[in-house]
């Protein structure tokens, strides 16, 4: 199982997604890379089977639709 962060709008639609916590690599990079919510927007954080990360990311949109707004 993977952590996911998964941002979503007003309306729980989905803005984004990354695994977390996020590292970023390079000589200046920052120590974690994470979403951060804006106003009316909401930040959660769940958990996933690893294969679903191997797939495209409109195939976990659609996985992840279900499951949040089923």
């Amino acid at each position: 199982m993977a952590t996911i962060q998964v941002l979503l709008d007003e309306s729980g639609a989905i803005l984004g997604t990354t695994r977390s916590p996020d590292t970023a690599s390079g000589e200046s990079a920052p120590e974690h890379v994470g979403l951060l919510a804006g106003p009316g927007q909401q930040l959660v954080e769940i958990e996933v089977a690893d294969g679903l990360l191997e797939g495209s990311p409109a195939e976990l949109h659609a996985h992840l639709r279900a499951s949040l707004l089923g």
